[in-house]
């Protein structure tokens, strides 16, 4: 073969070979990309989505009418990705519930490493359940961050009828849900601001951190409200890892009770630490701020709750722990230290007679409590001096009277042991 030849079959081979690598470069194993929405190839979050090369979908400001379903690792990004939701304002990327009948979360997570950042969430249901974001036990490390959740309805009155702002679904690992703003979440059953279920899960749910979210005006008609709740495995799968912190929940309303944290699956360790809770309307008997269930067995003496403000009133609790656990584990106690109780004179119990503030159920250590509001409070509630040299040595300066008040100096602190004035 002459040279003139051999240059024709190495130019067809080239050209065979740049059109195989355009070609296999169009299917799933191309470069990862950034992909715009909406846009000619991208007119749908839902396109986006469905393409595995786009590991970032940013998502223009606007409203959007879908449900998507995420089965790739990805970034998708609204307007307000990076911008924590809570009182936020400006343009945001809006994507509203498409789908009104039957369980249609607006996004639907399937995948592991997925974070859904800088949108408003709305979903307004008639038959079934309503859920903002969904998180299935395949979607490991999913971050739901800078969300506002807005709107979460559901007008079923049948048993499906609940409400749910961010959903963990039957035991995903490794959730991080923060600085989202969730609210107006209702149903006539069970509505929560974040659950993390299932009862009848047989996969535990571990290390998921809810910090730094603002979760208010949850509902439930007939049912329970809850702002966080876990009922994962329902006793039986060993939650690890729970960390519930930094959250404002306010202005929920339980038609059959309310739990502003509801823990009723095992979770050892569950850190449960400056929160602050706020104005709870539900039954006389079943509004609480941080309630075990008997669901928890032992671990609940493995709990963490401190730094937390309970704005509530003397005849709401606080902390409770289920009296089946007091009964089994009567030797056992939450560490509820170091908590506002809504009074310097520390909860209302039997055991602290001068507390007008929330109640406290037995099995809570809740000595020394804050004096006033975390951040800030000096947790020395309950250092009630019973002798004067408890007062020397700059001892005055960590003790108080019974109604919680400090003292002005060493003869005020002995003159109060002295005369109980």
């Amino acid at each position: 073969m002459n040279s003139k030849k051999i240059g024709v079959v190495l130019s067809v081979f080239a050209l065979a070979m740049v059109l195989g690598f355009v070609m296999f470069s169009g299917n799933k194993t191309r470069a990862a990309a950034t992909c715009s929405v909406p846009s000619i190839a991208y007119p749908s979050i839902q396109a986006a989505a469905n393409d595995a090369t786009c590991t970032e979908i940013d998502v223009a400001a606007g409203s959007y009418f879908e449900n998507v379903v995420v089965d790739n690792p990805t970034t998708i990004k609204g307007a307000q990705a990076g911008t924590d939701a809570r009182g936020r304002v400006g343009l945001e990327s809006t994507v509203n519930g498409a789908n009104p009948i039957g369980a249609n979360p607006v996004f639907k997570i399937r995948a592991a490493g997925v974070t859904i950042d800088g949108f408003t969430v709305k979903n307004s249901i008639t038959t079934g359940a309503a859920v903002g974001i969904d998180i299935k036990s395949t979607a490991t490390g999913a971050v739901i961050t800078n969300n506002i959740i807005d709107g979460v309805t559901t007008t079923d009155t049948g048993g499906n009828g609940t409400g749910q702002g961010v959903y963990l679904e039957a035991g995903p690992d490794n959730v991080t849900i923060f600085q989202n703003d969730i609210k107006n979440v209702s149903g006539a059953f069970s509505t929560k601001g974040v659950h993390i279920g299932d009862g009848s899960s047989t996969d535990s749910s571990v290390n998921v951190v809810i910090n730094a979210n603002s979760i208010s005006n949850i509902t439930s008609t007939t049912r329970g409200s809850y702002g966080v709740s876990i009922n994962n495995g329902n006793g039986h799968t060993s939650n690890t890892g729970l960390v519930i912190t930094n959250n404002t929940i306010s202005n929920l309303t339980g038609g059959g009770w309310l739990h502003a944290i509801g823990l009723e699956a095992k979770t050892p360790g569950v850190v449960v630490t400056g929160n602050t809770i706020s104005n709870l309307t539900g039954p006389a008997t079943g509004t609480f701020g941080v309630w075990f269930e008997s669901e928890e067995g032992s671990s609940f003496a493995t709990a963490l709750v401190n730094e937390n403000n309970f704005n509530l009133t003397p005849t709401q609790f606080g902390i409770i722990v289920d009296p089946a656990l007091s009964t089994a584990f009567p030797a056992l106690f939450v560490d509820g230290t170091c908590n506002w109780w809504n009074s310097p004179s520390g909860p209302t119990a039997a055991s602290n007679p001068s507390g007008t503030g929330a109640r406290v159920t037995p099995n809570v250590t809740y000595k020394p409590w804050l004096i006033s509001p975390a951040p800030g409070g000096d947790c020395i509630g309950g250092n009630v001096p019973t002798n004067k040299d408890q007062c020397k040595d700059g001892g005055w300066k960590t003790q108080v009277r019974a109604d919680g008040s400090t003292f002005k100096n060493q003869g005020d602190c002995i003159q109060y042991v002295n005369t109980g004035k």
